[in-house]
């Protein structure tokens, strides 16, 4: 966990009633700009979805992009990684995503069978819409060809825009990357939440979203409130049964 995610921690745990934080000798943070990633909440991904039907002719749009957005916020694949599938990458019927070799790493993908289902609708209309076969492009643009990331990016920009989460210029709010971002946070709050070790559990999900260690996974695990209520939740019932135990001995 970075010095950043501690410093909110620290200020979350100043503002609650009876306890007394000591808080560390805080290291100089880098003062480059860069994207602040953004969680959208399950709220917010039910409108982007809901709007996908309102994209307009041909009405293939709306299956093909219903489903890349669900494709990524349930697994948490790379958006490129979600254009680069082909059809024999997808298997629907076992579950599971074959991701070729992208930043040194190769890896197969559960996935759970309602985003099968989902992917299945998708696939009835894909092999309809465009010529179909092994090595062809899972996620095909309106010229039945492999989807440009350009116009996938342009498209996905406009429904944020539309579901109010981002102006309709400009760099800031969320961008498509985001959905891989909020699966990580999704993940740590429900280990969190069932009380499991979390550093145990990290190099699963490096694994799972192709990190090469988990300090790349750990850039994704910014807090959230309710993350950061849940950790100060562990840390206070750690710090009570640590006093209970030295009040004993």
């Amino acid at each position: 966990m970075d010095a950043a995610i501690l410093r909110q921690l620290f200020a979350y745990l100043r503002r609650l009633p009876h306890l007394q934080v000591v808080e560390p000798h805080w290291p100089r943070l880098p003062t480059e700009s860069c994207f602040v990633p953004h969680y959208l909440s399950q709220g917010d991904v039910v409108k982007l979805i809901g709007l996908c039907a309102n994209l307009g002719r041909p009405s293939f749009r709306a299956s093909l992009y219903r489903a890349l957005l669900l494709i990524l916020y349930c697994t948490g694949i790379r958006f490129g990684e979600a254009l680069r599938l082909r059809m024999r990458d997808v298997d629907t019927r076992s579950g599971v995503l074959f991701i070729e070799i992208f930043k040194g790493r190769a890896r197969w993908v559960p996935f759970h069978r309602t985003l099968a289902r989902e992917l299945d609708r998708y696939l009835a209309e894909r092999v309809s819409y465009a010529p179909s076969g092994p090595e062809t492009r899972f996620f095909v643009g309106v010229n039945q060809r492999r989807l440009p990331i350009n116009t996938a990016h342009g498209t996905l920009h406009g429904l944020f825009a539309k579901a109010g989460l981002k102006p309709e210029k400009g760099r800031a709010g969320p961008r498509p990357y985001d959905l891989r971002h909020t699966f990580a946070v999704q993940r740590l709050t429900k280990w969190y939440r069932e009380g499991v070790d979390l550093q145990a559990r990290l190099p699963w999900l490096s694994a799972y979203m192709g990190h090469v260690d988990i300090v790349g996974t750990e850039t994704y695990l910014n807090a959230t409130p309710e993350l950061l209520q849940l950790a100060a939740h562990r840390m206070h019932r750690r710090y009570r049964n640590a006093s209970g135990k030295d009040q004993h001995s």
